[in-house]
């Protein structure tokens, strides 16, 4: 009998899935401090701490500074909130391993709830694991355009979001 894991912190999100969430954003975000427009980005999105966009802060503008605090702040509030969606559309979300929990959370951030929760989620939720997270590689394209740093985040043999979510711990 599979027994539920016990939340201690942001909401359900269990300490060990928040801290691998946070190693893995800032393992392929990055940093950087100064608002820009990223060339693989939609018009209009603007990218700063590495990963929080205007989808994050609506308000934001080319050449917004931002200190280390600050990132930190908004990055440790970006975690629970693209993680909510993913827990409301995978009914079995709390009792996932915790790297695969967290990969389900990086691909939220990286692509939006909305793709996070549609074909991999929908595997998940078939109990069909191993497929769910191989559709994860298929996701390396930005506009159109194959990105190679897309296929790393994927299928990383360590940091890989497919890769973690293929583990069992």
């Amino acid at each position: 009998m599979a027994t539920k894991r016990k939340a201690v912190v942001a909401g359900s999100l269990s300490a060990a899935v928040i801290a691998l969430a946070t190693a893995g954003y800032n393992h392929w975000e990055g940093r950087n401090y100064t608002a820009v427009h990223l060339p693989f980005d939609p018009p209009g999105v603007i990218t700063v701490c590495g990963g929080i966009t205007t989808h994050d802060i609506p308000t934001l503008k080319v050449g917004d500074k931002f200190t280390e605090s600050e990132c930190l702040g908004m990055i440790a509030k970006v975690i629970p909130r693209y993680a909510a969606p993913v827990q409301a559309c995978i009914p079995s979300f709390e009792t996932m391993p915790a790297h695969r929990q967290a990969a389900m959370i990086l691909f939220s951030i990286n692509l939006g709830p909305g793709v996070a929760c549609g074909k991999v989620a929908s595997l998940l939720n078939a109990g069909r694991v191993k497929e769910a997270c191989g559709k994860m590689s298929e996701y390396v394209y930005a506009n159109g355009k194959y990105l190679k740093g897309l296929d790393n985040r994927r299928n990383d043999p360590v940091w890989g979001e497919k890769t973690w979510c293929l583990r069992e711990d």
